[in-house]
């Protein structure tokens, strides 16, 4: 039995059209996880680049401070707090700087990269899932036992060291209860966004998520004494 040119072509037509409707489906897909990914990361953009930039200033100008008064201060025992609080700040910028929060440089890259084509979406894909895990471990860090112990043990050493220059037990519990406060506001503040974005993509309730995103929004953010508004169409 022999078919016509016609049918043949219709089959082959079909054919492909199944073929195609699995690769189509995991295109869009593909989509779907990279615009969630994305949304987390512009999401809390701001919050990791106000954060890191700023306790990174901050602990700088903190040491900055301590090093040039170190050399206009009066008496050993407040050239030692000097020392002191220079090395803590220091630790302080310095943990800052080899540990950095990176989730506002992701964002950006991850917008920047091209997914014109099949290998480059797939590339793409695997990239934006690496930053979502590197984001959401570094925020798991920072709220981590091992955050706050160390926290605790530098600051410990820190109160340690005054309360023994001339017996000065006072000074020591204040230099402690100072540090680990700031140390503790420092955790707290902490972006947390990506821990749950990783937490909603792992159990794949990012469908929703990315959809709920992508609809037109309000954002409303806080730049210091400005506040901004805009509409996302």
């Amino acid at each position: 039995m022999r078919f016509s040119t016609a049918c043949r072509r219709a089959v082959a037509v079909i054919f492909c059209t199944a073929m195609a409707l699995p690769a189509m489906a995991e295109t869009s897909d593909s989509d779907i996880r990279i615009s969630f990914i994305q949304n987390s990361l512009d999401l809390t953009e701001q919050h990791s680049r106000s954060w890191q930039y700023g306790w990174l200033g901050l602990f700088s100008a903190v040491t900055a401070v301590n090093g040039i008064a170190y050399s206009q201060t009066e008496g050993e025992h407040n050239k030692y707090d000097r020392v002191v609080g220079f090395t803590t700040s220091f630790l302080g910028a310095a943990d800052m700087l080899m540990n950095p929060m990176r989730t506002h440089e992701y964002a950006g890259a991850l917008e920047s990269m091209p997914q014109q084509t099949p290998a480059q979406q797939s590339a793409k894909l695997r990239q934006a899932e690496s930053w979502l895990a590197a984001a959401a471990a570094r925020e798991r860090y920072e709220q981590s036992f091992t955050s706050h112990a160390l926290s605790a043990l530098v600051n410990g050493l820190a109160g340690l060291a005054v309360a023994y220059d001339d017996k000065r037990p006072d000074d020591g519990w204040m230099t402690f209860l100072s540090g680990v406060v700031a140390s503790e506001v420092k955790i707290y503040t902490a972006p947390q966004t990506m821990i749950e974005a990783e937490q909603a993509y792992r159990s794949g309730n990012y469908q929703q998520a990315a959809a709920k995103s992508d609809a037109p929004h309000w954002e409303v953010a806080a730049f210091g004494p400005y506040l901004s508004a805009q509409y996302r169409f």
